[in-house]
């Protein structure tokens, strides 16, 4: 008996070893599955996001995919492929850019994320950063962009190509100062080109994009309004608007510039209200919003009045908003002020008010960390303020600070 065990127990063992002799693995990849970005990840905003200290800075990261053996990634910058593979390591120009990530398997399936690239300038670099609203000009008219360092700048390129080969055109110019920049557009098909300067030595620098616009377009003011107050909305091309519509009142008397329209607005109650515009030919006016270019889209009915209306990235010295003695003239002492702000990339964000036009008193003391503080921002406009401001010699306030693209100012 115990025998027949031993032979048992060697009969096993055999089967067991044999069962465990190495074998060629099974490849469970198929290229009809469908693709997955594993890495990078995702921020809590749901995007991929990359900062980068300045153009020599590249953009250097790894994507893991499955089914890898089967997938090609594609890196698209504003929508321009710009690099095929899974190691990207490549530098551009100064500016913000949309990303792109796009997996693709060789059988056609695909998946991609979406992100942002920031490029930053060296401080010493010409720059202009587009605002989040973005650029907006007519072919054949003056464009101005606003920036720092301006005047090393001799040439502004306008291409179709992020790395500003494929050029529109080259327009030379000479900057009144650092912070502003004025030249003639020629005529142009819509679209979003991107800007590109080039300095006395022919080195170019990235400037971010514009969109150029051919028909009517509506930019800002169309948010909100006051019933029976007069209400002026901007945007380009706007010589030929002849009515306006909310909800189911027309509104044909009006007076329309190249780049604004104001009319009186009408009765109505607190809420939403529809909007939308018609040109002369009937065709209808665009309205740029987040969502994109739209011919309605809902308004409100607010108890704030605009002072002031646009986008400044405020630097000191060299960019402010001025709200005039005019102006501030309307608003009684006691009114709370609103400013509207949005927060891009700076070494620093603050927010101050001053008396225009010599910054002697103090409206608004220094408010620093802006990331954190409340937008809009308030102060109250006091009666010490509104004498300060409105003497004979001073000419309204002055919002200053840096780092804070300042869009709206209004009162209550």
């Amino acid at each position: 008996m115990k025998a027949k065990y031993l032979i048992l127990i060697a009969t096993l063992a055999t089967a067991v070893f044999t069962s465990c002799e190495k074998q060629d693995p099974y490849d469970t990849q198929s290229p009809d599955d469908a693709p997955l970005i594993l890495v990078p990840y995702e921020t809590k905003t749901g995007q991929i996001t990359y900062t980068l200290a300045n153009p020599d800075t590249p953009l250097k990261d790894s994507v893991v995919v499955t089914p890898s053996a089967y997938t090609t990634v594609n890196w698209y910058l504003d929508d321009e492929l710009v690099y095929t593979g899974t190691k990207i390591e490549k530098c551009f120009l100064a500016g913000n850019y949309s990303l792109t990530l796009e997996a693709v398997t060789t059988a056609g399936k695909r998946t991609s994320r979406t992100g942002t690239v920031t490029v930053n300038p060296y401080p010493e670099d010409p720059s202009s950063q587009a605002p989040a609203a973005g650029r907006h000009f007519v072919p054949g008219t003056a464009a101005t962009l606003t920036g720092v360092n301006l005047t090393k700048v001799k040439t502004v390129v306008v291409s179709r190509d992020l790395g500003g080969n494929d050029v529109v055109c080259a327009i030379d110019v000479t900057a009144a100062d650092d912070a502003t920049l004025t030249f003639d557009l020629p005529e142009m098909a819509e679209g979003v080109y991107f800007v590109r300067f080039k300095d006395a030595a022919g080195k170019l620098y990235g400037a971010d994009t514009f969109t150029a616009h051919n028909s009517a377009v509506a930019l800002a003011g169309y948010e909100s309004f006051v019933p029976n107050e007069a209400w002026t909305i901007t945007g380009v091309k706007l010589e030929n608007v002849a009515s306006v519509t909310v909800d189911e009142t027309v509104i044909t008397e009006l007076t329309a510039t190249a780049t604004s329209i104001t009319f009186m607005a009408p009765a109505a109650e607190v809420g939403e209200h529809t909007l939308s515009m018609k040109n002369a030919d009937g065709s209808s006016v665009f309205f740029i919003t987040d969502a994109g270019a739209v011919t309605e889209v809902t308004t409100i009915v607010s108890e704030e009045r605009t002072l002031w209306e646009g986008s400044c990235v405020i630097n000191w010295g060299d960019a402010n908003v001025n709200v005039d003695k005019a102006t501030m003239a309307n608003v009684p002492a006691g009114s709370t002020v609103y400013i509207y702000y949005n927060v891009p990339d700076a070494d620093y964000h603050s927010l101050r008010v001053v008396v225009a036009p010599d910054w002697s008193a103090d409206l608004l003391p220094q408010v620093d960390g802006m990331q954190a503080q409340a937008n809009p921002y308030t102060f109250v406009y006091d009666n010490a303020g509104k004498a300060a401001a409105e003497a004979a010699d001073k000419n309204g306030i002055l919002i200053t600070g840096f780092g804070l693209e300042i869009t709206k100012v209004t009162y209550k």
